[in-house]
């Protein structure tokens, strides 16, 4: 028996990119029989690995293991499949729920790389004034589309499982845009499918299915991973993302994605082809492009047009680590990538000509002619040169092969270098009279030769960048019962010693005794601290196009920051050891960020901060203490510095999409500022200014800065002001990081980068410094936001947040100093949003 489902339903989508997604109708199907379909079904329902929500590909496998082909082509296709939820068939699917797709790859030739291509397309009409400059670029493109479900081609089966029938017969080139219809060829088909599982969750998957078609006209799984196209995996994409989500949150699967992103589909708006290789590099270099664009160089603003005309510009989009790191993403070594590997031995234009800009005066060009005259023809663009002749110049093996011309110095050399602790004696604890001192032994191994030790003093160039600091605790009255490093900004920061300078045993072990000042009226040494080592090595720097190993160095010489892998210990300076809290863990940031502290912004700024001498979050939180507020003032109007310990500093800059007013460094201004660095009330100079490193005060405290300014004002004022003044430095600028910085994840899933469940309870003993720090005065009498407000508001910065929490939480917001804060009852957020609690932060996160 079968029954025909009733209702006619849309799936509501909001397309983050592309308007491309049409739909059809008309159709009906009979079953597969097949006595022992349903028992097979019941059975695999009922192993829970075979849930559609964990393992999608059951929605066909299954079928297929049990007989009932997954594709029938013998006139509009019919897709048979089901869905296994909570150990059982899911039997109440409707059209509401579905979109399908279905393509061919046709494999590449003359150096052209294989291609899906679709069998149902739209024609996008551009809308008049939509596009560059205010004009589109074409009147109409024709799109790869998918298909909605119509109830009257949907059909469930009781044997456990559904039929839906194409309304399109492709068979029939007419009806695909001339495509033919291969049954020998490699096939997929896809499924947009949404439903609600037992505990009312919604559940967004892309169930796809190869396949080949035998001569009775149904499918045969493709088994051969050399048959198919799979060059990048959705994990990769999802261990920063989180869970990629595109076009209204259903689309949560790459091999989804290349049905439609292929050279078959093209924005009308821009002009710009869609094809996923093409489209998800230009945007992830985004802000490179739009750099070299414009510094004359060759780049472009990445624009696309999609639902409803709306304009994505994805010129401030930045690859968040070096872009020659494709393996990011592509990987053969990756079962579910076979094609991983096609980056560095099947080269193409439309995936190089995206990171590298190739317009007219970029550098890309400009080495590129003179092969295109040779190989091409006389006045030939360097564009003309085919995927062929790209493939015959950058072979495997040669000295211009991919995988050799993206070699990354800075951090593949990083395996050879790591720095060790072996030993801590605290010789002296500080006191009054007396400095403290703190031996260290220690080593920088080669883990790539047997952790073979350097002899660091004969070459001061290379090792001379290497510390070895001490972090410890000192703030008179702070709270003993969990660990908060506070010296470095409160008299400590020079209790630290230069690896080199260390004592060899002669087996390159080294002792260094590092001095920690005498305790001050300010200043008292006591608790657990840390040994923490910071710093990169040198090296020469290598040539890039080379065939060989070892590399030749370039002539002249020229060096470059090497990554070390640094690290360090906790001690008990006096008393028990009771070592820092584990808040993040460095390895979720290099997720996203590769090698943290190197590059940023798709390649824009090298050394990305600190030189990239500080990779370790164990490092970072030794600095950016409650101590370090900073010269930037905050740009929500009130009369504070921004501080920048680390958990308020890192929530800022990634929390933009949360922000009313963005989180900045180098804005001197106070006044209310839009995200887009707007100051539409105006706002005025806090303190004196004068560029740092230049003696001159060029503005007083209370300079007015007119309404209708931005920082770009601000800028213009500050660099015109210095350039009169007789400063010849490099330009002021302010750092919007609303504008550069967008958290990447679809939701806000904290453990991202929290260890533990971390972000449940913000454990910070002290309040985040808001005022500015005078030399030798007190942190104490520093004013402080307390420490829960200080996280949550980092993100939540609104004014009616700040009166929450300082009205039903018991927060300070500058209000009180240090001092009175450890003197006031505590905050009492955790009242409504303890874990658990009815507001808990775990529950308005989306993580209960």
């Amino acid at each position: 028996m079968r029954s025909r489902l009733a209702g006619l339903g849309l799936v509501s989508l909001v397309a983050l990119v592309l308007g491309a997604c049409g739909g059809g109708g008309g159709g009906s199907s009979g079953p597969v029989q097949g006595s022992s379909v349903a028992d097979q079904l019941a059975a695999a329902a009922a192993v829970q690995s075979n849930d559609t929500a964990v393992n999608s590909s059951t929605a066909f496998t299954a079928l297929q293991d049990a007989g009932v082909p997954a594709v029938v082509i013998n006139s509009p296709p019919k897709i048979n499949f089901t869905v296994f939820s909570d150990g059982e068939v899911k039997t109440d699917l409707t059209a509401a729920n579905l979109r399908f797709a279905i393509a061919k790859l046709v494999p590449g030739t003359g150096g052209e790389p294989d291609d899906w291509v679709n069998y149902i397309y739209r024609t996008e009409t551009a809308s008049a004034g939509v596009g560059p400059g205010g004009n589109p670029a074409m009147a109409s493109a024709l799109q790869a589309n998918t298909e909605s479900a119509a109830a009257d081609r949907l059909e469930f089966h009781q044997e456990g499982y559904y039929t839906y029938t194409f309304a399109a017969d492709i068979t029939d080139p007419a009806q695909t845009q001339g495509v033919v219809f291969e049954p020998g060829r490699t096939h997929r088909v896809a499924i947009q499918l949404s439903y609600s599982n037992a505990a009312g969750e919604t559940v967004l998957v892309n169930p796809y299915f190869d396949f080949t078609i035998d001569g009775n006209g149904n499918s045969v799984a493709v088994t051969d991973p050399n048959l198919t196209r799979k060059m990048a995996d959705v994990s990769s994409c999802n261990s920063c993302h989180e869970k990629l989500a595109l076009h209204g949150g259903g689309r949560v699967d790459v091999q989804f994605c290349v049905m439609c992103h292929n050279p078959g589909t093209t924005d009308a708006n821009s002009g710009n082809v869609l094809t996923l290789a093409t489209m998800v590099h230009k945007i992830h270099a985004g802000r490179l492009l739009h750099t070299k664009l414009e510094e004359g160089e060759g780049g472009e603003e990445f624009i696309i047009w999609g639902f409803r005309d709306s304009e994505h510009n994805f010129s401030e989009v930045g690859f968040p680590q070096d872009l020659r790191n494709c393996t990011k993403c592509h990987s053969g070594d990756n079962p579910a990538t076979p094609q991983g590997d096609n980056w560095k031995t099947a080269v193409s234009k439309r995936a190089c000509l995206t990171c590298h800009a190739n317009k007219a005066g970029s550098d890309w060009e400009a080495s590129h002619m003179v092969f295109a005259g040779t190989l091409v023809g006389a006045g030939a663009a360097a564009t003309d040169l085919t995927n062929q002749q790209c493939k015959d110049c950058h072979r495997v093996g040669s000295a211009l092969a991919p995988e050799r011309v993206h070699f990354n110095q800075n951090e593949e050399h990083a395996a050879r270098y790591k720095m060790n602790i072996e030993d801590i004696q605290v010789l002296q604890v500080p006191t009054a009279a007396l400095e403290g001192q703190v031996q260290v032994k220690y080593f920088l191994s080669d883990p790539t030769n047997g952790d073979a030790a350097y002899q660091l003093e004969s070459d001061s160039q290379r090792f001379g960048s290497l510390r070895i600091h001490v972090a410890y605790q000192n703030l008179v009255g702070q709270p003993t019962a969990v660990t908060e490093f506070t010296a470095y900004n409160n008299g400590g920061s020079n209790a630290r010693v230069n690896a080199i300078d260390g004592t060899n045993d002669g087996s390159n072990h080294y002792t260094a005794v590092i001095k920690l000042p005498a305790n001050t009226d300010t200043g008292v040494a006591a608790g657990t601290a840390r040994v923490v080592t910071i710093g990169q090595v040198v090296e020469h720097l290598l040539e890039v196009k080379s065939a060989t190993d070892p590399r030749p160095e370039v002539v002249p010489t020229e060096t470059v920051n090497v990554v070390v892998q640094n690290t360090f210990q906790d001690f008990a300076l006096t008393g028990t050891l009771n070592p820092r809290r584990t808040v993040v863990a460095t390895e979720k940031c290099n997720q996203c960020h590769g090698a943290l502290g190197t590059t940023s912004g798709s390649n824009t700024l090298a050394n990305a901060f600190h030189s990239g001498a500080r990779n370790i979050v164990e490092a970072c939180v030794m600095c950016h203490d409650v101590n370090r507020s900073s010269s930037t003032v905050m740009t929500n109007g009130l009369a504070m510095q921004e501080s920048y310990q680390l958990k308020r500093m890192i929530h800022g800059i990634h929390g933009s999409s949360r922000r009313t007013h963005p989180f900045t460094h180098g804005n001197p201004v106070q006044g209310a500022f839009g995200k887009d660095g707007s100051l539409p009330l105006g706002g005025i100079f806090l303190n004196d200014y004068a560029v740092r490193g230049f003696a001159p005060t060029l503005f007083n405290a209370g300079a007015a800065v007119a309404a209708g300014s931005s920082f770009a004002t601000v800028e213009e004022m500050i660099n015109e002001a210095a350039t009169a003044a007789g400063y010849t430095g490099s330009p002021v600028e302010i750092e919007n990081y609303a504008a550069e910085v967008a958290w990447p994840g679809v939701g806000i899933n904290c453990n991202v980068c929290h260890v533990d469940n971390s972000y449940k309870n913000d454990l910070g003993p002290l309040g985040a410094v808001v005022s500015e720090r005078p030399t030798g005065s007190d942190p104490r009498g520093y004013q402080v936001i307390s420490p829960k407000a200080a996280s949550c508001t980092a993100c939540h910065d609104n004014s009616t947040v700040i009166a929450h929490v300082t009205s039903f939480g018991g927060a300070t917001f500058g209000d009180k100093t240090q001092q009175e804060y450890l003197q006031s009852p505590r905050e009492t957020c955790a009242d409504c949003h303890s874990s658990g609690g009815f507001k808990g932060v775990d529950i308005v996160h989306g993580q209960e």
